[in-house]
């Protein structure tokens, strides 16, 4: 029989971003399964007094930081730090969990906890942040100031922990061989089927925000600006294929780097929506006919999963897409919902193709998506998933 547990998440950026979209629902399913969950996050403006809200039974409070949030948002700060160790010495919880333990406004409040109490400590490992991953890419001024810190503590952080969650094969089996015996479980990212609801037919959505209906939408969602590469290939195609009049591309995130080096025509067939809030927008979502995924196939993608993928297939429609990493089991399993293609410029013509010439088969490989995110990879069934594996820590 599952415990119920105290359990504290604490959150490496701002209050609601950078992994936000990954730990929030999982704690409403935590909470949902009876536990009672607690989230510390920081400030995303400048502030000296702490905030306390309750969102779906889940405490939030957020300490104020007065370090810039381009900074704080990346997981190192000041006030928010001291903050949230003077919080963590005066409240015991049963499991304290990081979602990015490397970083200081994350791992050190539950590394603390863990030396006062005793607590059960996880960390996650969402990417393969150290040389010849994540750390590569890296600005020069990030590695002077923090590059030293970012590399001995992509590993010290998991040694104190008591169970590791990752992402993929590629970081279970370097878990493993780092820390021989200690628990892992592998989590891909949920769908988030509560804050999306499914429309199959998005016609009038369409004409809302003034776009020709019998257009071809192709949608992304951009995490990070530098990824806004990952759809260049898409682009170069439709110029190619001369298919301006027939398509919209239809971007959510931060977009200006792209848009900025691109041909002006372009310009003509991008809706740039910004960052949207699901629950609140999820209308400009629907507005998609087909969500677009193209990754290289790198080391830091093989180690990690796109969490953009839960929310493609809780809006209930097809993705266009070149699998990489995990995805490529993914895909393989559920492969009814996908357009597969290579990164070659001529198989993603073809497929592109395809698509616009054969718009009748959208809507039902979009329903066979959205059963996918209802019945197999919810956020709720993922936190079931936590929720056993916290339990198999403490039962030993």
């Amino acid at each position: 029989m599952m415990q119920r547990l105290k359990i504290l998440i604490s959150h490496a950026s701002i209050f609601g971003k950078s992994g936000w979209g990954r730990i929030f629902p999982l704690a409403v399913g935590l909470a949902k399964n009876g536990n009672k969950v607690t989230i510390i996050t920081t400030s995303p403006h400048y502030s000296i007094f702490v905030k306390r809200k309750v969102i779906d039974n889940v405490n939030v409070i957020i300490f104020p930081e007065l370090i810039a949030a381009r900074i704080s948002r990346l997981g190192f700060g000041f006030l928010s730090l001291i903050l949230k160790i003077l919080y963590v010495v005066f409240n015991k919880f049963d499991i304290v969990h990081s979602d990015n333990g490397h970083r200081p406004l994350s791992g050190i409040p539950c590394r603390v906890h863990k030396r006062i109490y005793g607590s059960i400590y996880v960390a996650e490992w969402y990417d393969w942040y150290g040389k010849g991953g994540e750390y590569d890419n890296k600005k020069k001024l990030f590695k002077i100031l923090f590059g030293r810190y970012e590399l001995r503590y992509e590993i010290k952080d998991k040694l104190y922990a008591d169970g590791v969650v990752v992402l993929s094969d590629v970081l279970k089996q370097r878990a493993h061989s780092l820390f021989p015996g200690k628990k892992i479980l592998k989590l891909h990212g949920g769908a988030d089927v509560s804050a999306i609801p499914y429309i199959s037919n998005n016609k009038s959505l369409k004409e809302k925000y003034g776009i020709n209906k019998s257009k071809v939408t192709f949608g992304y969602i951009n995490a990070l600006n530098v990824n806004l590469e990952e759809i260049r290939p898409l682009i170069d195609s439709i110029l190619e294929l001369n298919l301006e009049s027939k398509v919209k591309l239809l971007l959510f995130g931060s977009t200006n780097s792209l848009e900025d080096s691109l041909p002006k025509k372009v310009n003509n067939i991008i809706i740039n929506f910004g960052w949207i809030n699901y629950a609140e927008d999820y209308e400009k979502l629907q507005c998609v006919d087909v969500f677009v995924l193209f990754k290289e196939d790198t080391l830091g993608n093989r180690a990690g999963w796109p969490n953009c993928l839960g929310d493609y297939l809780a809006c209930g429609r097809p993705v266009f897409l070149n699998p990489v990493g995990e995805v490529l089991e993914f895909v393989s399993k559920y492969p009814e919902g996908f357009f597969i293609s290579t990164l070659s410029r001529e198989s993603i013509s073809n497929k592109l193709l395809f698509i616009v010439e054969n718009q009748s088969v959208l809507i039902e490989k979009g329903k066979i998506n959205r059963a996918i995110a209802e019945n197999e990879i919810s956020w709720y069934k993922k936190s079931e998933l936590l929720n056993s594996f916290y339990n198999e820590i403490i039962s030993e």
